[in-house]
């Protein structure tokens, strides 16, 4: 009898620890660290806000403030890939782009059209938005991300 119902009680126990200890979402990653996603391998280093980007008479305001996310990312693929989307989040989940200003200059990573394989690049992210707590999402462009939180 006591062995009945310690099977029926592992029956439920073991599946319910295995889903607890399975991450869900993407991986939490601390500034400094690097993230393996996919093909890519990503590490933030810092951030901050500036009032414009450029220099002199080719110098450009942002419409709130610009954040730029300072980072290194490399290919760790055998061909050449396109840098995949970054994705800003607020506090409350709202998204936003890598701003257009800066991607019209050919400022920041996203501006690349390709990756060379077993390349590291240094270089930023520039988002145009008001002063806040962000989280940046990097992917490998089809499911795998890391999470990195922002300092305000």
């Amino acid at each position: 009898m006591r062995s009945q119902w310690l099977t029926r009680a592992w029956t439920f126990v073991l599946p319910a620890m295995l889903i607890a200890g399975c991450a869900v979402g993407p991986r939490r990653v601390a500034l400094g660290e690097d993230a393996r996603v996919g093909v890519f391998t990503y590490r933030v280093l810092a951030a901050q806000w500036q009032d414009q980007i450029g220099r002199g008479p080719k110098a450009v305001a942002p419409d709130a403030r610009f954040y730029v996310v300072y980072l290194t990312v490399t290919n760790n693929g055998t061909e050449p890939l396109p840098f995949p989307r970054a994705r800003l989040l607020d506090a409350v989940g709202r998204e936003y782009p890598e701003s257009p200003k800066a991607r019209e200059r050919g400022i920041g990573l996203g501006s690349l059209q390709a990756m060379s394989p077993g390349f590291t690049l240094n270089g930023s992210l520039v988002f145009d938005v008001s002063p806040g707590a962000y989280t940046l999402i990097l992917s490998d462009g089809n499911k795998g991300e890391a999470t990195f939180q922002l300092p305000n």
